[in-house]
């Protein structure tokens, strides 16, 4: 699994892209999946607070380096960036990627369950290095990711909802609800002094 300090999110790919590479004897990949990790200005699902991923949040990130992981881990590499068997790109929808799925028992079985409706789930590992937190006009909580320190992976799971989050995001939520237990406990206050006068 990941370490702790990364930060962990998921989207649902129903409308995977596959082609199949197993008569292609210029390749050592079965398949090929075309997918998004990420999705910009989309709502998540409710955490306790809803998150949204910034259009602008993977500009001047490093991704020369980035893994594709099965479910976040590090002994199930299905692809690499610097191997040229994982391609990422940006456009106005998300974090896209085109991934050579190779000839392993891992990549078989993981290339079967995407075939197979199985895995419909892909996710991004990363570091934030700028976010904001604030309450909506009803109240909730909102979470934005503006940039992206680093990005350490990009995983097919089966799981197409939030998966982890790690002390960076912790760390924000307990700010923010720090922030609005002090502004009721002034409220409070303030109300209290003025029924003395």
């Amino acid at each position: 699994m990941m370490t702790s300090k990364n930060d962990v999110r998921s989207v649902l790919n129903k409308n995977w892209h596959l082609r199949d590479l197993s008569n292609d004897d210029s390749t050592s990949a079965i398949g090929q999946v075309t997918g998004y990790a990420c999705v910009f200005n989309q709502p998540s699902e409710d955490l306790g607070f809803i998150e949204y991923c910034d259009p602008n949040m993977f500009d001047g990130v490093d991704m020369s380096n980035v893994l594709a992981l099965y479910s976040h881990d590090l002994s199930n590499v299905l692809g690499r960036v610097s191997a040229n068997t994982l391609v990422l790109g940006v456009d106005d929808y998300g974090l896209k990627f085109t991934l050579d799925i190779p000839d392993t028992t891992l990549g078989r079985d993981v290339y079967t369950n995407i075939k197979n409706g199985n895995l419909e789930g892909c996710s991004f590992g990363f570091t934030i290095k700028d976010d904001s937190w604030n309450r909506d006009e009803n109240g909730q909580l909102v979470h934005t990711i503006l940039q992206i320190g680093e990005l350490t992976e990009i995983s097919i799971t089966p799981l197409p909802a939030y998966t982890e989050t790690s002390v960076a995001v912790s760390r924000g939520l307990k700010k923010i609800n720090e922030e609005t237990r002090r502004k009721k406990a002034r409220l409070f206050l303030d109300l209290t002094e003025m029924e003395v006068f």
